[in-house]
């Protein structure tokens, strides 16, 4: 792998470099992902390097156009912040100016590592789930005003949750693993619980919540916290940033927050809502989007996180269905279990709805 790197690194716009080291990075279900060392005029100086997943984004080109227009705009409105190259990732151009690298049938891309800052995956204190929530309130503001067409959808119908919930019937029908008789109960609660799939996708067809450009994978690890001061600093995984609702990243945020278990976790008694992170939550999701969210959406933030939690346990069931095609898995029941914490994670948070609309109240007084 590090012969291939420095191939790939050779094509970008890393000048007089030595290649010192290669390590895979990160926990991502879908990339393939590497962190570089490279001696750059005498100094070390670290980069990320990423194999798109092809088989997901089909059309990479479309992908990274949406990524350049998003980082572009974001970079000329934090150009007054205090250590503002902290605070967006950076793409690194190939030496023919274009934004990614295509190897064979592989496509490329690099960014520029972002030093003393680092992600988690499951939140430890409050202060954590206050500027993690911070940082994705403000890259939604940061895109709210930007300029020129709808972004592409790189992944059509990705959070339609009644698609998804189609997706799973004809898994369950067609059953082509043979896993069916495996996860009755699983399909099961599917099925009881499908009601929550059109609600927000109806509140849209009413004009009563907007179409926004939304990062559409707010998991807890796609946010840089920096090292020092704990401040959110830098939105990162940007591959699924098209059209979407805010919704969707506030309910992926609360997904993978409020429980202090790991979304694999097999010791179901340890999935539990902790009301005293979803509060700073919503504080540091509301502070960061500055008033661009309307009174509909403030009040369904509770229920998003209910929705988008189903949806992602549907689509572990799914994928479990099909024979593991999608998300990378490390044993064969791997997706059940997720889907059996997903959907345990679900019932907790109708059981602690009420308090948490409580919450909300608090923030719109």
């Amino acid at each position: 792998m590090e012969n291939l790197v420095k191939e790939i690194a050779a094509k970008f716009r890393i000048d007089d470099t030595r290649l010192l080291e290669v390590k895979p990075f990160g926990n991502g279900h879908i990339n393939d992902t590497y962190r570089a060392v490279f001696s750059v005029d005498g100094e070390n100086r670290q980069y990320i390097f990423q194999r798109i997943n092809t088989h997901v984004f089909r059309k990479p080109e479309l992908l990274m156009e949406n990524i350049a227009r998003v980082l572009d705009h974001s970079v000329g409105k934090l150009r007054c912040k205090p250590d503002c190259d902290r605070r967006c990732i950076h793409l690194i151009p190939t030496k023919d100016g274009r934004m990614f690298y295509l190897h064979g049938e592989e496509c490329w891309r690099s960014y520029r590592f972002i030093d003393d800052a680092r992600t988690y995956n499951i939140l430890e204190t409050e202060n954590q789930a206050y500027h993690a929530a911070k940082a994705f309130g403000e890259f939604q503001m940061l895109l709210a005003d930007l300029p020129g067409k709808r972004l592409h959808e790189t992944i059509p119908n990705f959070h339609n949750t009644p698609s998804r919930y189609a997706d799973f019937e004809r898994a369950a029908h067609e059953n082509p693993a043979g896993r069916a008789a495996s996860c009755g109960p699983e399909i099961a609660f599917a099925r009881k619980n499908c009601w929550v799939a059109p609600i927000l996708l109806d509140f849209l067809n009413k004009g009563l919540i907007p179409e926004r450009i939304t990062h559409n994978d707010t998991k807890l690890n796609n946010v840089l916290l920096d090292n020092k001061t704990g401040e959110g600093l830098c939105v990162i995984d940007l591959d699924t940033v098209m059209p979407g609702l805010s919704l969707y990243d506030f309910g992926d945020l609360v997904r993978t927050s409020v429980s202090p278990a790991a979304e694999d976790e097999t010791d179901l008694s340890k999935v539990q809502v902790r009301t005293n992170i979803f509060r700073p939550l919503v504080k540091g999701y509301l502070d960061g989007a500055q008033g661009c969210l309307n009174n509909k959406e403030i009040e369904l933030l509770p229920f998003s996180g209910i929705l988008i939690t189903y949806e992602i346990g549907l689509r572990f069931l799914t994928d479990y269905l099909n024979g593991d095609t999608y998300f990378r898995v490390k044993y064969e029941t791997h997706n059940l279990d997720r889907c059996r914490n997903q959907f345990t994670l679900v019932q907790r948070l109708m059981e602690k709805e009420n308090e948490m609309n409580e919450i909300i109240k608090e923030f719109r007084k």
